[in-house]
């Protein structure tokens, strides 16, 4: 049976969310992710507990270390840059107009490698936030793992 709620429409501008307090000590290296939808764990005026969707910005050299989200599966597109993503022990070049899906449980990193900033959307869902999605540092990315020059 359709909800007979009022729809409720919700937006907001990238500019009006802060940046996380993401940190190195948790593999998130010169990273500028803001959770643009999601639920109060995350932040967002949003409230939804279904999807935290996210806007990230990568400065040359920038990383988010191997991890894994044990709750909650991530897709992510690329907007602008040249990347490098990975999936257990292989990284793949990903350019603008990319899409990713990595299922839950799976590790993956991602890492800018180009000379520019590179720029992406994504979420995690089911969940509304990362605390919700989990996350598990496993590791830095490390030279074996850095197979896109």
């Amino acid at each position: 049976m359709p909800d007979t709620a009022e729809p409720r429409h919700f937006q907001i501008h990238v500019k009006d969310v802060p940046s996380a307090a993401v940190t190195a000590e948790d593999g998130w290296q010169s990273v500028d992710i803001r959770w643009m939808v999601g639920n109060e764990k995350a932040g967002s005026k949003a409230g939804s507990d279904e999807i935290c969707f996210w806007r990230t910005r990568f400065q040359p050299g920038a990383a988010h270390a191997r991890h894994y989200h044990p709750n909650a599966a991530e897709a992510f597109f690329i907007i602008r840059g040249r990347g490098a993503a990975g999936t257990g022990d292989e990284e793949h070049e990903v350019l603008p107009g990319t899409a990713l899906y990595i299922p839950a449980g799976v590790v993956h990193w991602f890492r800018n490698a180009g000379d520019e900033e590179l720029e992406l959307v994504g979420c995690y869902a089911p969940g509304g936030s990362l605390e919700d999605a989990g996350y598990v540092f496993v590791g830095d990315v490390t030279s074996e793992y850095r197979q896109v020059v």
